[in-house]
């Protein structure tokens, strides 16, 4: 049989010699060996199951420890690449714990030669043997820091955004601007994302998007703006649901411009674990951005918060201590290690902690935040109480006041707050946790039930602190609690 020289389609041309893919209107794209090869069995089939043991056996014809992830990854790569999604496929059918299918439209007149074929006959030796052997060390490479993290992505996600590695079958070398006046802007969006003395998410935003008209193909403004986003929806200043799915759009733009970037694998793992409540797909990301960067510092505070959701707290600590070992001066690092210190019931550690950020930094609204919690924690309402005036007009964690009034019985006031509360949920905001928290606060456990229905349905971000929270434990025993907690997904 010979070889065709490319495969077209849907409007797709694929040279198979270099595994480069385009369309027009879209910037050219190299397939790495495995999606590449995956979608060559695809093409050959056309309409027809290509089974999961199929593809194992093209891709790793040796074995590999793992390969099951590995294959997970590999699809989602080239998924990413074809912009398909694995509930409405335009081109890769999945067939769950059985296989995938190619539903497109094929345009090659030529049949498609198999890619155990191309394996045996390539078309030019002495490079693709180099190409194979870089890419299989840089493969195995991020599979085994997978394997080690103990990831087991397993049925594609509604979502899926991409797991994309930095692995290549030749070195990806990261595109940085080019333009003084994007990257000052983007410097600008950093800046004001970091802030923790005045809510800047949106200064942050107009920056990075100005960074972005500058010059649009700067991966790491969008990815940049990606994780601004996620905070945004976290500090309740844009509806949650806008928030994360400009998030995601923003992460994927970058990853089409540098599947290499750390940062937009930390975004992507973000808006799964705030966002879909998928710490599988989560864990395979964060997998990725360490085997990119290990030494990005956010990545391990993000880490570090899927810790806690998944209720390891020692290791959550650990994730944190080592995010501030990278950048001690980086306050959202501080702040939310005390958080977790919160959530693991050292509450003196906790109110210690807040108290020295307190010292340094009087408007750091998290820290005062973080104190009136383990204050309330310990049956110290009176301090809290003292501490509740406090509190910055932009504070992101808007239950504190409803949880305060309530325990010191100030009813009236408690429920001032639920309705204003209430106001933000209709505005769209996903302040469902925090409703849930003051309802369990007054006792009201089927309002508080009703309020954790809804923040699942929300898109409350902080709803995944609940399996440590000690704010929940008057609903701990309520089958709601229960049936809310078995709808992430953990396996």
């Amino acid at each position: 049989m010979t070889e065709p020289t490319e495969i077209r389609f849907d409007g797709w041309r694929l040279r198979i010699s270099t595994g480069e893919l385009s369309r027009e209107g879209q910037p050219q794209q190299r397939l790495t060996q495995q999606p590449l090869r995956i979608l060559l069995e695809l093409l050959r089939n056309p309409g027809e199951v290509v089974t999961r043991e199929r593809l194992v056996e093209i891709l790793w014809p040796k074995g590999v420890v793992d390969y099951d992830n590995g294959l997970n990854v590999a699809v989602r790569k080239l998924r990413l690449v074809l912009g398909d999604e694995s509930d409405t496929p335009r081109y890769i059918e999945t067939l769950p714990r059985v296989g995938y299918r190619f539903v497109g439209r094929l345009e090659s007149a030529e049949p498609v030669a198999s890619t155990v074929a191309m394996a045996e006959a390539p078309a030019n030796p002495p490079k693709r043997t180099h190409w194979l052997f870089a890419g299989g060390i840089v493969g195995g490479a991020v599979l085994l820091v997978l394997w080690l993290m103990q990831v087991t992505p397993s049925a594609p996600h509604p979502v899926e955004p991409a797991a994309t590695t930095a692995a290549s079958t030749a070195p990806i070398v990261a595109r940085r601007t080019t333009s003084v006046r994007a990257y000052e802007h983007y410097l600008q969006g950093i800046y004001h994302r970091s802030r923790r003395d005045a809510d800047g998410t949106r200064l942050s935003i107009a920056e990075l998007e100005a960074a972005l008209a500058e010059d649009p193909e700067y991966a790491e403004a969008w990815a940049g703006l990606s994780d601004t986003y996620v905070g945004a929806a976290i500090g309740h200043s844009i509806p949650a649901a806008e928030a994360f799915q400009k998030s995601f759009d923003a992460a994927r733009r970058s990853v089409q411009l540098d599947p290499g970037l750390a940062e937009t694998h930390t975004a992507l793992g973000q808006i799964h674990m705030f966002y879909k409540h998928d710490y599988v797909w989560a864990e395979s990301e964060f997998a990725l951005a360490r085997a990119a960067n290990e030494r990005y510092a956010r990545l391990w505070h993000h880490l570090g918060i899927l810790r806690a959701f998944q209720g390891r707290p020692d290791e959550a600590l650990a994730a944190m201590r080592r995010a501030r070992e990278l950048e001690p001066m980086t306050l959202l690092f501080n702040t939310n290690y005390g958080l977790v210190l919160y959530h693991s019931r050292r509450f003196e550690e906790a109110i210690e902690h807040a108290r020295g950020l307190l010292a340094a930094q009087p408007q750091l609204t998290q820290a005062r935040s973080l104190l009136i919690r383990s204050l309330i924690a310990q049956g110290k309402t009176a301090e809290a109480l003292d501490e509740l005036p406090k509190l910055a007009k932009f504070n992101a964690n808007t239950s504190d006041a409803a949880l305060v009034f309530a325990h010191a019985g100030k009813r009236d006031q408690a429920m001032g707050e639920i309705a204003r509360m209430e106001k933000m949920s209709a505005d769209g905001l996903g302040v469902g946790y925090e409703l849930a928290i003051a309802h369990a606060a007054l006792g009201d456990l089927d309002e508080s039930c009703k309020a954790l229905d809804l923040a699942w349905r929300d898109s409350s971000p902080f709803i995944g602190w609940m399996r440590l929270d000690p704010r929940m434990d008057p609903l701990r025993e309520q089958p709601c609690f229960a049936e809310v907690l078995a709808r992430f997904r953990t396996e």
